[in-house]
């Protein structure tokens, strides 16, 4: 089967190739303790193995209430399917395989391209297609916050335990920082590259996926670090309470102990093309969005120590972002 030949993001433009082999070896892992000229710029060209990018589909239908249980309660148990062609977040149930529908959103949403729950459990996504970020509380449709200044053709997005607003913009190459509720930056950081993926620790410290480096940014600081990680391309991040990186290097997951430039663990993603992570904020799950020939589905693996991927949502319902419910939100 043809493998990926190359992968080089310039904000959310990818090449990628059909279905990935092959498995890396596992080592163990034990946690430590502790639409405008811009827009073009970046408009994406995943372009599957024939030359083809995610098909268009019809509008789906129209937006409609999904004040489930799982939502008024605020319990866990929900995941967040982002489609970047239709303009919808869909929420499933988590339970099982392929679980019921709860809901969608479609109100104030152009071209989603990441997707964060909070620990109210809050739904944001930054949107391609407009040049904002929008938020959403448990079981509404339209948006209770939308934020357009300082962003600029956005990409990557988290949101820390005081719902602190990070946001990565490719269009001018920043990380804008917003604190809870505001509309403003308190913030911004340049990069010198295009960021696209970020994270948060326990200690408020930023991670940010940068061209070919990951760096850290201390709290209120513009000014990061380069971590050193040993990875060739990095893409989607997350960490956990002790402060391990989780980096998608290509089709790799590897495991980065907390202070370590190696990983300690690697898996392979052979169903499909990798794209957004989504660690669960009780760290025992970690969830994966792939693109597999013309199709999309979700996978998940045991955290820390699972070591195979099986699937979780084979349905139709997203493209490329993902979130569950609530995300790992860390810091204060």
């Amino acid at each position: 089967m043809p493998h990926i030949v190359s992968v080089r993001r310039f904000g959310a433009a990818m090449a990628l190739g059909a279905i990935l082999t092959g498995c890396s070896n596992s080592a163990a892992f034990a946690p430590t303790s502790g639409s405008d000229s811009s827009n073009a710029a970046v408009q994406r060209t995943r372009v599957l193995a024939g030359g083809h990018g995610p098909r268009s589909r019809a509008t789906g239908a129209a937006a409609r209430g999904w004040l489930s249980p799982d939502a008024k309660h605020r319990r866990k148990g929900l995941i967040y399917w982002g489609s970047y062609d239709k303009n919808t977040i869909t929420i499933y149930s988590a339970r099982g395989t392929n679980g019921k529908e709860k809901g969608q959103i479609t109100t104030g949403l152009s071209n989603p391209e990441r997707l964060f729950v909070d620990t109210a459990h809050n739904v944001y996504a930054t949107n391609l297609g407009n040049n904002t970020i929008t938020a959403y509380q448990p079981g509404q449709t339209s948006p209770f916050l939308t934020i357009s200044n300082g962003v600029n053709s956005p990409t990557g997005l988290t949101v820390d335990a005081a719902g602190t607003v990070y946001c990565a913009n490719v269009g001018n190459d920043t990380i804008t920082v917003y604190p809870k509720g505001q509309t403003s930056p308190s913030l911004t950081i340049p990069t010198s590259s295009s960021p696209e993926y970020l994270a948060t620790d326990a200690s408020d410290n930023l991670y940010a996926s940068i061209n070919t480096q990951v760096w850290e940014f201390a709290p209120g600081s513009t000014t990061g670090k380069n971590l050193g990680l040993a990875v060739s391309s990095p893409g989607a991040l997350e960490v956990d309470k002790a402060g391990n990186l989780i980096v998608l290097d290509l089709s790799t997951i590897d495991y980065f102990p907390a202070g370590k430039t190696q990983p300690t663990k690697q898996i392979s993603v052979t169903a499909g093309f990798p794209f957004a992570f989504a660690l669960s904020a009780d760290e025992k799950a970690l969830y994966v969005s792939e693109g597999s020939g013309s199709t999309f589905i979700i996978q998940h693996v045991r955290y820390p120590n699972g070591t195979t991927l099986a699937n979780k949502l084979t349905t139709n319902g997203g493209e490329w972002p993902l979130a569950v419910s609530p995300d790992n939100a860390l810091g204060g």
